[in-house]
């Protein structure tokens, strides 16, 4: 198989992004296992598994667009996913910061809605990129 040069460049984006997401996967479980070090023994399972939202949502599609040679997203769809991602990983770090600290509040329920909304943003404009470029 030989590769072209723009399939080069689309496997080094997918592979920065990787290397993002991986990073950023390495922090949330440095952070949570810090904190919760200093919580007193008060666990939260919001914070237990933070990492695997950006491990589940960033850096496996990431390995699966590798695995399947798909082209990378575009800048805008990637930029909506990208918030997505991040927004559903702050929601669940403040979400497990609450519970250790033994309160509630009704706004975290936002950080959820808010993130889902962004990547079917983010979907919904890579379907219609794709439609386009098929045409």
């Amino acid at each position: 198989m030989i590769l072209s040069s723009s399939d080069i460049d689309n496997d080094k984006k997918i592979r920065k992004i990787l290397l993002i997401y991986t990073a950023v996967t390495a922090f949330c479980i440095l952070f949570s296992v810090i904190y919760e070090h200093f919580s007193h023994g008060i666990y939260s399972p919001y914070m237990v598994f933070l990492f695997l939202v950006p491990f589940t949502g960033g850096a496996l599609p990431c390995i699966a667009l590798l695995a399947k040679r798909v082209p990378c997203p575009g800048p805008s769809a990637l930029s909506f996913y990208n918030f997505g991602i991040a927004t559903l990983s702050v929601g669940c770090c403040i979400n497990g910061i609450l519970e250790i600290y033994g309160t509630d509040s009704v706004y975290v329920k936002y950080y959820l809605y808010s993130g889902i909304l962004l990547i079917a943003a983010a979907l919904i404009i890579c379907a219609v990129s794709a439609g386009r470029i098929r045409k």
